[in-house]
């Protein structure tokens, strides 16, 4: 067999969670040593795929397929530029054939590439040659085989969810979830299949509840169900916990944690719901429970059609929220904004966002276009009084009363009529699949019957998502200053934009002191709470 001059080393992981390379290294270690051992010295490129699977067919390898180019002495695929795609080589190392391959179009592929050239295919088991026929037959039984065993894996992995989602309980072992998984005291050994390595882990028992972040979770989705924004939700979670894994929550995995069926009480398997062997999170029955979760998976859905880039998120009390009288807002017709000849509350376009910066270590806010600005700690103590004023009206208190009782006598019950319905999807889904093999039935009536309940499940979630609620403002009404400053900065945000428009007029004034005559605060209706301002009635409240 040929000595290669010019060889390259594969290295594969399929599931390194913590980013960990440590194992990647050891195969390398373990190729290099076999590569001096055959005489073959030190490899030209050595290629890394870690945390990638080589059996799940839609997974990309980018390393391997960078090494699959130089197989391919013709150079129609060699890539310019690529570092290690843009030459030939003429041998691979890998530490076991299984690191390379486990399904046998892939091997295909790389033989393909191959054919023709005596390149030699090693490991620390043995060295194949990819141009004999009987090296070919056996690689081909082995990629079978390792095939066959993912397969086998697979099957007892879907058999053994099924199982436990019959039962009502959580698949065992994997990552925890935040708000279950228990300590039981107890600790087992398992081996690594990647490395062989046997390690201790702690047991948990993922189907008890944590109080602690269970508390959270409940907290959490009852804000957004009460108008908090999405970015105002995920900036209230991170500022008191971090995720199961230890890292800041991003707001794909709020929104998963929030609305999982697993907070109703609910066991969830293809399409299937299943009774949970612990008690709902949201409510106290798991019909209650289950309204809550299609709720919020109405209002997520309806904020994404809606709003599909939420911007920077906003960190202090009136950013965002005070407009400048004088400068209108960048638009396509006036890209560095302009300024308004009228009153702004006459005025049909949208005025510049205050901002915020230090100026002589002090705290402003201020108008990017004007540079018009107003001492930060006065703004807002200003601001924050007039506001904890019209929460502790009588005016407000009875007007949210009365919004409260005709809202829950006139809305429609939009999650118990979802819920309903992807009930009933999952029941025809599993009778059609029944039928799908018989010869009379039609394969487009059953794809019309299953499209049927998601175009009525979209309109009910578009519908939910739209209602304006006052659910946030019932949250606040009658508080307290120190209660008050325990809210996030979001969600006093929110509640700002929901009843006031902030409009920051010129003064006259110069030097210190705060000129609260410049300041308008212009009430909002609550029945049109929180649309654009130019489509707002208004109302001024001295």
């Amino acid at each position: 067999m040929t000595i290669p001059t010019r060889w390259c080393l594969y290295t594969r992981l399929s599931y390194a969670p913590d980013g960990s390379i440590e194992k990647v290294e050891r195969q390398e270690g373990d190729g290099r040593a076999r590569g001096r051992a055959l005489g073959w010295g030190e490899p030209c490129c050595v290629y890394v795929d870690n945390s990638r699977s080589a059996w799940q067919r839609n997974r990309k390898r980018p390393d391997w397929d960078r090494m699959l180019c130089t197989m391919d002495a013709s150079g129609a695929r060699l890539i310019q530029g690529d570092t290690k795609a843009d030459h030939v080589h003429d041998g691979i190392m890998t530490y076991h054939g299984d690191r390379l391959i486990r399904q046998p179009y892939d091997l295909e592929l790389l033989l393909n590439l191959a054919y023709g050239r005596n390149l030699p295919l090693a490991s620390v088991t043995g060295v194949r040659d990819l141009n004999n026929a009987d090296d070919r037959f056996i690689l081909r039984i082995e990629a079978a085989q390792a095939c066959r065993a993912s397969d086998d894996t697979s099957r007892r992995v879907k058999r053994g969810r099924l199982a436990n989602a019959t039962k009502g309980r959580q698949r065992p072992g994997g990552k925890r979830t935040f708000g279950w998984g228990v300590p039981t005291g107890e600790q087992r050994k398992v081996l690594d299949p990647e490395t062989e390595e046997v390690r201790t882990v702690e047991v948990l028992d993922h189907n008890a509840l944590v109080p602690a972040e269970i508390k959270i979770l409940k907290e959490c989705g009852e804000l957004v169900l009460a108008g908090l924004s999405n970015k105002g939700a995920l900036r209230w979670l991170n500022s008191r916990t971090l995720s199961s894994g230890g890292l800041p929550w991003t707001e794909r995995g709020m929104k998963q944690a929030l609305t999982a069926y697993r907070m109703a009480g609910m066991v969830e398997y293809k399409g299937s719901l299943y009774e949970a062997v612990w008690k709902p999170v949201y409510a106290s029955t798991r019909e209650d429970a289950l309204e809550v979760v299609e709720a919020l998976r109405a209002i997520f859905a309806a904020n994404a059609q809606e709003h599909g880039y939420h911007g920077y998120a906003r960190k202090h009390f009136l950013t965002g929220v005070a407009e400048c009288s004088d400068c209108h807002a960048p638009s396509p017709e006036e890209p560095n904004g302009g300024k308004c000849e009228t009153d702004p509350l006459k005025c049909g376009k949208p005025h510049r966002f205050f901002s915020r910066k230090p100026i002589n270590k002090t705290p402003y806010y201020y108008c990017p276009g004007c540079n018009r600005g107003r001492t930060m700690a006065n703004f807002d103590a200003y601001v924050t009084g007039r506001l904890l004023r019209l929460l502790n009206s009588a005016e407000l208190l009875k007007a949210l009363e009365e919004r409260a009782q005709e809202s829950e006598a006139e809305q429609p019950n939009y999650a118990g009529e979802i819920a309903v319905l992807k009930q009933r999807k999952a029941e025809a889904t599993a009778t059609l699949k029944q039928l799908a093999d018989h010869p009379g039935v039609n394969p487009l009536l059953l794809a019309e019957s299953l499209a049927s309940f998601d175009e009525k499940i979209a309109k009910l979630q578009a519908a939910a998502g739209a209602r304006p609620g006052t659910g946030l403002l019932g949250r606040v009404a009658g508080i307290s200053l120190e209660d008050w400053e325990k809210e996030a900065v979001a969600v006093r945000s929110e509640v700002l934009r929901i009843l006031y428009r902030v409009i920051v007029y010129r003064t006259s004034q110069r030097g210190p002191g705060f000129d609260a005559s410049t300041i308008k605060l212009v009430r909002k209706k609550l029945d049109q709470e929180p649309a654009g301002a130019e489509a707002l009635q208004l109302r001024a409240v001295d």
